[in-house]
């Protein structure tokens, strides 16, 4: 996984985040199977690429809204001096809303993780 910021497009529109958000770029999950004693290999699944962020809320943004969106592009900026961009992204569940900071939490999944 990869701190860094990460902004929205949607529609000509720009959401940026606030703090830090986290890439996950996806790849493997990977099971270990075991019994009577011995490790007998593992099994893999494909996993897809994330970004968990949040969102400082604003008059015009709407964590409703955000929970509505489908195929956005998310651009991602790590520490690292790396930049990412998701494609096809959408919230992976409906965002949160807290009532203390107003802050927006959501966590975007995409079908194509690509370097730029």
């Amino acid at each position: 996984m990869i701190l860094g910021m990460a902004s929205i497009r949607i529609n000509g529109r720009e959401i940026k985040t606030a703090g830090k958000s986290t890439l996950n770029p996806g790849g493997y999950a990977r099971t270990l199977h075991s019994g009577g004693g011995k490790h007998w290999g593992y099994s893999r699944k494909m996993a897809g690429p994330s970004i968990q962020m949040t969102i400082a809320a604003a008059e015009d943004v709407d964590v409703i809204e955000i929970s509505e969106w489908e195929n956005v592009t998310v651009m991602f900026q790590g520490d690292n001096g790396l930049s990412y961009m998701m494609t096809g992204a959408a919230t992976d569940n409906p965002a949160t809303l807290s009532e203390d900071s107003g802050e927006i939490d959501a966590t975007f999944i995409g079908t194509k993780l690509v370097k730029v």
